[in-house]
């Protein structure tokens, strides 16, 4: 896809924010077209940088979310920092911050201020649960939230090793930015966006916390949670782990009937001690064989099978590069790495140059701005 044809082409967004949150909405704002210029504390930067696993001495996460950005470093407590973002913030279309609400009022840069400077600009904060008086003082991070929702007990009793609040709440931000893009173009105007990363985990608890409030049977455990024997995971013959997500009868039945089991074909919602019984029978089945067999079998009969894969095993399966969702990542130092490709394949496109330099654009950036009007 040509620059010229990316939804936010033109588009200027300064991200005062910093970890994964803003990151996440970074990529995919960087992805669409936009140009995303990083605004970094002098000397130290993104915490972010710094998350190992390190490669030419970034992080790689960094490095993955932030790659086609600018860097410009302000000190925003100072008032040469404040007076550059506000040369900044008057031809940009998008700020995303992620201070605790007040922080940047304090330093004479909330949005009040911001939006005299420039009317049209769209300002995002993400903030752990937002601006109300009665919450804008909590501080939360992703292990927190998931708690707090209900998610962390939902997916069991390990800790999780992935940041669900986090990442759901920047995908969330970026389509309220997008929103608040579409309504300026009928109002002339700008906006205020708050998007607590509390709301990262919220859909994905719709239906238990619809559950919870209409005080019934919490099917979502029982279709979902391994409970029935259609939709979970077995042990093959070679002791690897293959998930069968066989909800609908039609797959239940081909799945029985690739292992010969006909007469479990309506078996697939069994419950209690039922459930143990088929349980039992399949994976006495799938132990004839290896997992690659079986995946095999189930490709050709396009069922819903697939192999439970580590980080390390999914990165080299095919069905990703079959599908262009891997790219090799341009590191500073001049090598590569295989980086996630393109989040949204038909609507942007992953910059090829790497993250930049800590401040690597901060006299370009600010002469090109000019002075303050």
């Amino acid at each position: 896809m040509k620059s010229h044809d990316l939804p936010l082409d033109g588009m200027v967004v300064l991200d005062v924010s910093r970890m994964l949150p803003g990151g996440v909405l970074a990529r995919q704002l960087l992805d669409l077209g936009a140009r995303l210029i990083k605004i970094e504390e002098p000397g130290t930067g993104d915490p972010m940088r710094m998350v190992p696993p390190i490669v030419d001495g970034i992080g790689i996460g960094f490095q993955t979310l932030l790659r086609g950005a600018e860097s410009v470093c302000l000190d925003l407590t100072r008032d040469e920092g404040q007076y550059g973002l506000r040369r900044l913030v008057a031809k940009a279309d998008v700020l995303v911050e992620s201070f605790r609400p007040g922080t940047m009022r304090g330093w004479g840069l909330g949005y009040e201020a911001l939006s005299s400077v420039n009317p049209r600009i769209v300002w995002c904060s993400l903030s752990s649960f937002g601006r109300a008086e009665a919450v804008r003082h909590r501080i939360a991070h992703d292990l927190n939230l998931i708690a707090l929702t209900g998610a962390l007990e939902a997916m069991g009793p390990a800790q999780p090793r992935i940041q669900l609040a986090d990442v759901g709440a920047g995908m969330l931000a970026a389509s309220s930015i997008l929103a608040a893009l579409l309504r300026r173009e009928r109002t002339g105007l700008g906006g205020r966006v708050d998007q607590p990363l509390v709301t990262g985990s919220l859909p994905f608890m719709t239906w238990r916390w619809a559950e919870a409030a209409a005080k019934r049977e919490q099917v979502v455990d029982l279709l979902l949670g391994g409970a029935c024997p259609c939709y979970r995971t077995y042990r093959c013959g070679d002791g690897e782990l293959m998930a069968v997500s066989a909800l609908e009868p039609k797959f239940w039945v081909g799945f029985v009937s690739m292992l010969g089991a006909d007469e479990l074909d309506s078996a697939g919602f069994a419950m209690g001690e039922e459930a143990a019984a088929v349980v039992k029978r399949v994976e006495e089945l799938l132990a004839d064989h290896d997992r690659s067999h079986w995946l095999e079998v189930a490709d050709q009969r396009g069922l819903p099978l697939s192999a439970v894969r580590t980080a390390d095993e999914a990165a080299g399966d095919s069905v990703f590069s079959d599908a262009g969702l891997i790219e090799a990542l341009s590191m500073p130092g001049g090598g590569t790495v295989q980086g996630v490709g393109p989040w949204m394949p038909d609507a942007g496109r992953t910059p090829g140059q790497p993250a930049p330099a800590l401040g690597e654009h901060t006299e370009a950036v600010l002469a090109e701005a000019g002075p303050e009007e």
